[in-house]
């Protein structure tokens, strides 16, 4: 029997879970439904499909060698892995990712039935793991890297000029000082160092707490709604569904908060001040789009339009 493995490539890429992003919408679990904010015009579409924002063409697809490098600390602990015949999948990254939503859309699923769950081991556990990659999966996080290995390049080849080195000396310099966005967001992805590290960082240095929302305005999110995970922002606000979130607040007293909202024992029930507080963060966060209910994302257009106005003066 061949050990080749045949899976069907997988085109539209999403660098939001699309499980999640229904989560913020409307209509049927067949025809679910979002309005969508493009933050720069401040253009608003209703009744559109989760399946047509957040994805990009063939985004995680990466040959073997890129692989190989980002797992190799992996691979020292668990030698076994390099013969996974898996790995001469380029869509590796794509299959692994869609296999973990099932798990993670299970987990929103049980937190909106049971919250408490979140203070379970095995539900905090496989909560950070979801956290963890929707803060390094999107477009936005490889731009950054990308951008700043430009500018890092830049410097080096000035630098070399400076000194006189020669062209494969400065290439050698460039190659071992900038990591291209896509391995840097591969590695975060599927190797296990970095994620242990999401869940250090968030079990030792945060207090958890679940936030209800029965406020007239939904939670939203955005194209890149983890993003304070890997920024390690004080205050950080995980929505799950519309009207139910998980809030991470910094341990350190008296670190400035984005909400005001006190928690009573483990539970914080959202002010219309804490929710437009938590809101504008995702418009601060995004790249190009804001998902949610009809009127959240009517709302908060409202707000977005005069912060561009700000910025336009």
């Amino acid at each position: 029997m061949s050990n080749d493995i045949t899976i069907k490539k997988t085109k539209n890429q999403h660098y939001v879970p699309r499980m999640y992003l229904k989560r913020f919408g409307y209509g049927t679990d067949k025809k679910p439904k979002i309005s969508v904010l493009f933050k720069k015009d401040g253009k608003v579409l209703h009744n559109q499909s989760p399946w047509n924002f957040a994805s990009t063409n063939y985004f995680y697809d990466v040959p073997k060698d890129i692989l190989e490098k980002v797992l190799k600390n992996d691979f020292d602990v668990f030698p076994e892995l390099k013969d996974n015949k898996y790995l001469q999948d380029e869509q590796f990254v794509e299959h692994a990712l869609s296999r973990e939503e099932g798990a993670y859309n299970q987990m929103l699923n049980d937190l909106e039935a049971n919250s408490q769950s979140i203070y379970t081991e095995q539900t905090r556990a496989i909560f950070i793991s979801f956290v963890h990659s929707l803060a390094y999966r999107t477009k936005s996080f490889r731009d950054m890297i990308d951008k700043m290995n430009e500018k890092t390049e830049q410097v080096l080849r000035e630098m070399c000029d400076n000194v006189g080195l020669s062209e494969e000396d400065k290439a050698n310099s460039i190659k071992t000082n900038c990591i291209s966005g896509q391995q840097q967001q591969i590695e975060n992805l599927v190797s296990l160092v970095p994620t242990l590290g999401t869940m250090n960082k968030l079990l030792i240095n945060y207090n958890w707490y679940i936030a209800y929302n029965y406020t007239d305005l939904d939670f939203i999110i955005s194209d890149d709604p983890a993003k304070p995970i890997w920024l390690g922002l004080n205050d950080i606000c995980i929505p799950i569904s519309k009207k139910l979130a998980i809030i991470l607040r910094v341990k350190a007293k008296d670190a400035p908060l984005f909400s005001k909202d006190i928690s009573d024992g483990n539970i914080i029930n959202m002010s219309l001040q804490g929710v437009t507080a938590y809101n504008l963060i995702q418009i601060g966060m995004s790249q190009k789009y804001l998902f949610g209910s009809e009127k959240a994302i009517q709302c908060m257009s409202e707000l977005n339009d005069l912060i561009n106005n700000i910025k336009n003066k």
